[in-house]
């Protein structure tokens, strides 16, 4: 059986299978009369044999014969340990971040009510950010961080996240963690590369919420602006949230 890119909209007919793989993911694919058959494993890309996709889910959806294999951002906030970023007062820190992607699967069309599964690549680690009570489940990023967008050199399954950080208080800002809250970025495509929306961060004190906005800018996403994905969640775009949480020293008084 020959294998397909990844990424795209696919025909599949009736009795058909597709193996969808790179960098170590694999997905099958069957299409049956009114419905599809999707098993995921970690078959290798060589690997000739095909597997019983009896055992895997199955989702009734009627007659179409299309499937849409997309790129999407995690379905929760990422968190950036960056304690070793350090920005003076009046001044502004730019830099980028490798994001993982997940999969979905729509058929027939690109809509919210025809997602049929959607499959992370990668495992990403739980945590959470904020205090105890008023805080909210997160992925862990991880503290890994470029100075120019063509260090990054992300995978097929990562975007690249840009993020502009202006420190607008009298105190100097160490950024200890950060939250990268997706669901209100979109994902945009800029010669062949996955790239979110901007977040743009002023910084404005620990007592003091700092202002996020989540945008197209020209410079990063290029002239025309081609978007491979929409937020998650339009809410809260561009409002006042909690963007930083700092680690209180407990020996400190």
């Amino acid at each position: 059986m020959e294998s397909v890119k990844v990424f795209g909209k696919h025909k599949v007919l009736t009795g058909e299978q597709r193996h969808f793989y790179a960098g170590g993911f694999s997905l099958w694919v069957g299409r049956e009369k009114e419905g599809w058959r999707i098993y995921q494993n970690e078959t290798s890309a060589d690997d000739k044999g095909l597997p019983e996709l009896s055992d895997g889910e199955y989702f009734q959806t009627g007659k179409s014969d299309t499937l849409l294999v997309l790129p999407a951002l995690p379905a929760k906030p990422l968190v950036f340990k960056g304690n070793t970023i350090h920005v003076v007062p009046g001044q502004k820190f730019s830099f980028f971040l490798r994001i993982p992607l997940t999969v979905q699967l729509f058929y027939s069309k690109n809509l919210p009510a025809n997602l049929m599964k959607e499959v992370p690549v990668s495992r990403l680690s739980d945590t959470w950010f904020g205090d105890t009570y008023s805080g909210e489940p997160a992925f862990v990023l991880g503290d890994e961080f470029f100075r120019k967008s063509d260090e990054v050199n992300p995978s097929l399954f990562e975007a690249i996240c840009p993020v502009t950080i202006f420190n607008n208080s009298p105190g100097v800002l160490k950024l200890d963690r950060l939250i990268l809250r997706v669901e209100n970025m979109s994902l945009y495509r800029n010669a062949g590369k996955l790239i979110t929306s901007l977040l743009t961060i002023e910084y404005k004190g620990k007592e003091i919420i700092s202002s996020a906005s989540y945008h197209f800018s020209k410079a990063h996403h290029g002239e025309k602006e081609e978007v491979v994905a929409n937020p998650r969640s339009w809410a809260s775009k561009n409002l006042l949230k909690i963007n930083f949480h700092f680690i209180r020293n407990i020996l400190q008084p």
